[in-house]
């Protein structure tokens, strides 16, 4: 396994991805389209997408940290392939998302959640993330009841 950042060739998958956990415990939202539609976009404004690959090129998790528009950036569209697999492809890729942030001295990283997702609580958990209280007018998603937040100090 390894982990590669963002190109066109894995678009499709981690579209396919989200939508597919999405909608196997929640419901797609609005928010969700904007996100999955305008990829591109959040690239541009600095935000990066990293995969964790087989040895047949096939991704196994993704993971994208973006920029929100507060200066605070967000850990979202967080998922791997069968959701909880325990290779680890979920965890290299948050880590990667983590060393990107380090890499542009990136001060707050926020992530927003549900509490049906256990296995990603324990892993923001064990990374260092804080529990910290929903803001719904920042993070409108219905579905995010949870929220967590690391503080980098340079």
């Amino acid at each position: 396994m390894k982990i590669v950042p963002y190109a066109s060739k894995y678009k499709n998958a981690f579209i396919e991805m989200n939508r597919e956990w999405i909608s196997r415990m929640f419901v797609i939202e609005q928010e969700d389209l904007v996100v999955l539609n305008n990829i591109e976009q959040m690239l541009e404004d600095g935000g990066q997408i990293f995969f964790a690959i087989d040895d047949n090129d096939e991704v196994l998790a993704c993971c994208m940290i973006a920029p929100l528009a507060n200066g605070e950036w967000e850990i979202e569209k967080f998922c791997a392939k069968g959701m909880y697999t325990g290779t680890g492809a979920g965890s290299a890729c948050l880590k990667a998302c983590m060393d990107y942030a380090k890499e542009k001295q990136i001060e707050k990283i926020v992530i927003v959640t549900n509490k049906k997702c256990e296995h990603a609580i324990h892993l923001y958990k064990k990374f260092g993330f804080v529990e910290v209280p929903v803001d719904k007018e920042k993070f409108p998603f219905e579905r995010g009841d949870i929220a967590f937040e690391q503080i980098f100090r340079y």
